[in-house]
C-alpha cells in the first residue's frame, strides 16, 4: 500500500490469487508459450541501410528496407481495396504479381500488374484456387533478382508459411507480413503454430521493422503487451548487417491505418530498445 505521498505504507498484502480481477488469470505456462513466441519477433537495426515507405499514408502502405531495385519482382498476396503499395513499385519499374481469390477485379491497374485470382494456403487445392507458397513462386517472372514477398492474407499467413520449404522462403530478399490474431498466442495449438513458423523465419531472416495496425486493438496476453494484428518486415540475414536495436516504434515512417485514433506505442517487450538484451536462456 502506499499513502497519499506515494510513500510505502505498512498493510496486509493481497492475498487474492488475481489482485485485479479485471486482468484474466495467466498460468506460467501460458505465459512462457507466449514468450516464446514474441522473443522471436526482436526487432533488429540495419547497419548502414536506411528503411522507406512504400504505399499509402493509411493501411495498405508497408515500410521496407532501402535494399530495392527494379529488377526485384513482386509476389503480392492478398489485394482488398488499397493496391497502393503495389501501384508505387509498379510505377519504379518492378513486375507485380498479385493474387486474391476474394476480389472480382483489381481497384486499379498498371502495366506492370498480373492478377491471379489465387489464394494461399498450406496445401494446393484440388480445384487450384487456394496454392501453396511453394506451387504460386512458379508464377513469378524470371529475372534473375531475388522477389520480395508482401503478404496480408487475414489469418492464412501462418499455416501457409509454417508449410513453405525453406528454400522457397529463402528465395526472397525481404518479406512483409501483416500477423493476424496475435492476442490468441495463450492458446496451446495457435501458439505452436505461430512458434513454429516464426521460428522457420527466422531461421533465415531478421525482423528488421514492426508496426502495430491500429485497425485491431493492443491488448495483454499471456501478460504481455501486444497488438491484435502487427506488421512486420524481415530481410534475409545475408543481405544485412543486424545490429541491436536502439528503434523506438512507431517510427517518422509509420502512419496509422485508421487515421481516427492513435497509432499502437510498442514502448515494451519485444519492441522496445533493450529487448535483445533481455531474452532468457
Amino acid at each position: 500500500m502506499r499513502d497519499l505521498n506515494g510513500n510505502i505504507a505498512p498493510g496486509k498484502p493481497n492475498s487474492s490469487p488475481n489482485p485485479n480481477p479485471a486482468t484474466p488469470s495467466v498460468t506460467a505456462d501460458a505465459q512462457r508459450r507466449v514468450y516464446e513466441v514474441l522473443r522471436l519477433l526482436v526487432p533488429a537495426d540495419m547497419q548502414g541501410v536506411g528503411k522507406r515507405r512504400i504505399g499509402g499514408d493509411g493501411d495498405g502502405g508497408y515500410v521496407l528496407a532501402d535494399l530495392l531495385t527494379p529488377d526485384q519482382p513482386i509476389l503480392s498476396l492478398g489485394v482488398g481495396p488499397d493496391v497502393s503499395f503495389d501501384l508505387e513499385l509498379a510505377r519504379q519499374g518492378h513486375k507485380i504479381v498479385m493474387f486474391d481469390h476474394t476480389v472480382d477485379e483489381l481497384p486499379a491497374t498498371h502495366a506492370n500488374f498480373v492478377w491471379h485470382k489465387l489464394g494461399i494456403a498450406a496445401q494446393t487445392a484440388e480445384n487450384g484456387v487456394l496454392r501453396s507458397l511453394d506451387d504460386l513462386i512458379a508464377l513469378l517472372p524470371q529475372t534473375g533478382a531475388d522477389p520480395v514477398l508482401k503478404i496480408d492474407v487475414e489469418g492464412a499467413e501462418w499455416e501457409s508459411l509454417a508449410a513453405a520449404s525453406p528454400q522457397s522462403l529463402r528465395r526472397f530478399a525481404q518479406i512483409t507480413i501483416e500477423l493476424h490474431t496475435m492476442l490468441a498466442l495463450a492458446e496451446p495449438d495457435f501458439g505452436a503454430l505461430a512458434h513454429h513458423m516464426l521460428s522457420k523465419l527466422a531461421a533465415d531472416f531478421v525482423p528488421v521493422h514492426v508496426h502495430g495496425n491500429n485497425f485491431g486493438i493492443a491488448g495483454l496476453v499471456g501478460g504481455f503487451a501486444c497488438p491484435e494484428t502487427l506488421e512486420v518486415n524481415y530481410v534475409r540475414r545475408d543481405l544485412i548487417t543486424a545490429i541491436a536495436s536502439s528503434t523506438w516504434y512507431p517510427t517518422a515512417f509509420d502512419r496509422p491505418n485508421f487515421d481516427e485514433r492513435p497509432d499502437h506505442l510498442l514502448w515494451h517487450f519485444p519492441f522496445a530498445p533493450g529487448s535483445a538484451q533481455a531474452l532468457l536462456a
